[in-house]
């Protein structure tokens, strides 16, 4: 016998919808996510189905805010590029909107950077924005217009922009380094249209130009990404003979034009790769194309040029990650602490740019010196005192600009330890516990625990077991137990304190214990449940063959093998118990068939039938042969016992003579089965 106890008003809820309400429904309870440099969920992955409003108002560009969810992110750079992809793409979500927000921990009033909604009808959508603060938590929050709720893909890319990119090749960013970035958005064709002309790419629509100087030999490839996955992009790489800044005799060394737009097979992506042995590829996606054509050999101090076209004209961007041996020339921002370490919060720090650059000069410098940090942003030489009121990891962050313009950014790390015994011990951070809520039923794991802080500094961070620190007070989806749940404040005062989950009384039914019985016959099921004092509601499944199913004692007589399961439900949680019981039923097929009768008339023994007790409820044929195998009676749908029925010895109306005769019944069964019995009865006179 089995015994489990399950939340029956949850399984009517989650079998009805498809959906149980996402786990991210709420700001409090935003997903994290991790390596956001360049990240993509899977196809379809995030939903907003059955999602609720949160209670913070519609961003300034939504329309509402019905069916919103949260996610949450540490910045590793200063810009980031966020791509909602729904209906007809990587999900079902139509005409989805993004907004993102500086991360307060969900309490109060939160900061909106942007938004952005789906104008073009597209069904995804894009945001991109820059001075972000590394080390510093942003929120993303996405719903669909008008209401709509369905599944999405969402992609993040954190990463530091350079220059903005010109439409010419004279306006063209200078490149530092190979980091990875993200072009926002692309428009007409510049000044100069026909700069592609002697190419494969026949026209320029919307173009966009990058121009380095090779640090060393090596090669290059890339990978350009459209954020919109639709749009077709094409490229020429030029070497530059006269220098990085006389965009004239340029040399042709690649060019692909191939269609990858609307899924074709030879994109989205395209670039430079490793394996390709073509330096060409024109128009259509004829085969042996991919995309994709040959790496590059940079050499020392020779310049190069890249222009990337949005054959589509939508006006999308695109990112592009380089990769190869050869780097690009450009200075190498660095900067260093002083004390480098054994720092605690609230003290100083002096930071000093130490950035060498040979070919030219720094012309300008940026600061973000991170979280809780006094100054946060400078501009300008430096050294800073920089002075941090709270503990943990700290992310300085250096962008420099050459004479030659090209832009290059460094993050380095810095621990500051907590500074919690500064304070007086009865001014120290205490925690307390506001409500628990227990299971609701034994088993479940929806006990719920909310705590808060007292004294101590602001901005409290939580934690149950001591990991996953953040700021939402409240601990759900918890199961019986003891739990230490953990508080730390912005100074790296902590305390904890242990919270107990208990479980409700538990449910239990009682089907009674397995019973035997012959085919035929009844018997009573004992139902009970515990404890007594609970007000239930109660049931035996299957209805089969009950006299009341409603009943905890009712009267049962099965045909067959029969496994029933008393289910109680109780009236004020919704709990359910059940316990199975099987009655086995024995097929006892007794028959009994005389194999003498004496038709004279006499009132006794005048008819021949078969007989049974309790087992059989009719004859479906009866027949008689004589010693020479005629037939001489036949019957169908006889009763069972009836000597009413039968045969009364006689063929076509006249008295058979005495001896002995062959029968065959063909016996109908309570379980529906029809089994043949056969034998000789002897006829006396």
């Amino acid at each position: 016998m089995s015994k489990y106890i399950i939340l029956f008003l949850l399984i009517i809820v989650s079998v009805s919808t498809g959906y149980s309400q996402p786990v991210n429904d709420e700001c409090e309870s935003a997903i994290i996510l991790e390596n956001v440099d360049d990240w993509c969920s899977a196809d379809g992955q995030f939903n907003n189905v059955s999602a609720t409003p949160s209670g913070y108002g519609a961003p300034d560009c939504w329309d509402a805010a019905n069916h919103d969810v949260w996610f949450r992110f540490t910045a590793t750079a200063t810009a980031v590029n966020i791509f909602v992809s729904g209906a007809g793409n990587e999900g079902t979500l139509q005409n989805p909107m993004v907004s993102l927000y500086i991360d307060n921990g969900c309490f109060g009033t939160i900061y909106q950077k942007q938004c952005k909604i789906d104008y073009n009808n597209a069904n995804s959508v894009e945001l991109t924005e820059g001075a972000l603060i590394v080390g510093e938590s942003y929120l993303i929050r996405i719903d669909g217009q008008n209401g709509n709720m369905g599944e999405f893909k969402l992609c993040i890319k954190n990463f530091n922009p350079p220059v903005e990119p010109g439409q010419d090749c004279a306006t063209a960013a200078l490149l530092c380094d190979k980091s990875p970035f993200v072009v926002k958005y692309v428009t007409g064709a510049g000044d100069d249209p026909n700069e592609t002309n002697s190419t494969c790419i026949s026209e320029e629509k919307q173009t966009t130009w990058f121009k380095w100087i090779a640090k060393n030999d090596g090669t290059l490839t890339f990978v350009l990404t459209p954020i919109q996955i639709t749009d077709d992009l094409d490229f020429v790489v030029f070497e530059l003979p006269n220098g990085y800044d006389d965009c004239e005799d340029k040399i042709t060394l690649r060019c692909n034009a191939t269609f990858g737009g609307n899924y074709a097979s030879c994109g989205p992506k395209t670039g430079l790769d490793l394996l390709s042995t073509d330096i060409e590829e024109n128009y259509n996606c004829d085969a042996g194309e991919d995309g994709f054509v040959k790496y590059i050999d940079m050499q020392k101090g020779h310049a190069y040029a890249l222009v990337v076209n949005n054959w589509s004209a939508s006006g999308n961007g695109f990112s592009i990650e380089f990769g190869g041996t050869g780097e690009f020339e450009g200075p190498e921002p660095d900067f260093v602490f002083d004390p480098p370490t054994g720092l605690r919060c609230e003290d100083s720090i002096q930071i000093t740019d130490i950035t060498d650059y040979k070919l030219g000069t720094i012309v300008d410098r940026n600061w973000t010196f991170g979280r809780d940090a006094s100054p946060q942003v400078r501009h300008g030489d430096g050294p800073y005192k920089v002075f941090y009121d709270s503990y943990g990891w700290k992310s300085v962050t250096l962008t420099v600009k050459s004479d030659k313009g090209c832009v290059s950014t460094t993050v380095k790390d810095i621990w500051m330890e907590p500074c919690c015994e500064d304070l007086p011990v009865d001014e120290r951070l205490k925690i307390k516990i506001d409500s628990v809520s227990n299971p609701v039923c034994t088993g479940d794991t929806n006990g719920v625990i909310y705590v808060s802080g007292i004294r101590g500094d602001p901005y409290y961070r939580f934690s149950i077991q001591d990991t996953n620190f953040n700021y939402n007070p409240i601990f759900h989806n918890l199961g019986q137990g003891t739990y230490k749940v953990y508080i730390v404040d912005k100074k790296g005062c902590r305390d904890s304190i242990y919270v107990d989950i208990i479980d409700p009384e538990e449910l239990i039914a009682d089907a009674g214990p397995d019973q035997n019985l012959d085919l035929g016959d009844f018997t009573f099921m004992n139902g009970n449940y515990y404890p007594p004092e609970y007000d239930v509601k109660y049931e035996w499944i299957p209805t089969y063959n009950l006299v009341d199913s409603s009943d905890l004692e009712t009267k049962a007589y099965p045909y067959e093998t029969t496994t029933y399961t008393l289910r109680v439900v109780q009236d004020k949680t919704g709990c359910v118990a059940e316990d199975d019981m099987t009655i086995f039923v024995k097929a006892n097929r007794l028959v009994r068939i005389p194999n003498v009768f004496t038709p004279n008339g006499d009132g006794m023994n005048d008819m021949f039938t078969a007989y049974n007790i309790k087992a059989a409820f009719g004859i479906d044929e009866m027949r008689i042969y004589d010693r020479w195998g005629e037939l001489v009676y036949k019957a169908k749908n006889i009763d069972i016992g009836n000597e009413n029925q039968g045969w009364d010895g006689t063929f076509k109306g006249q008295k058979v003579n005495p001896g002995v005769y062959v029968y065959l019944f063909m016996i109908k069964f309570l379980d529906n089965k029809i089994i043949p019995f056969a034998g000789d009865i002897t006829v006396l006179r």
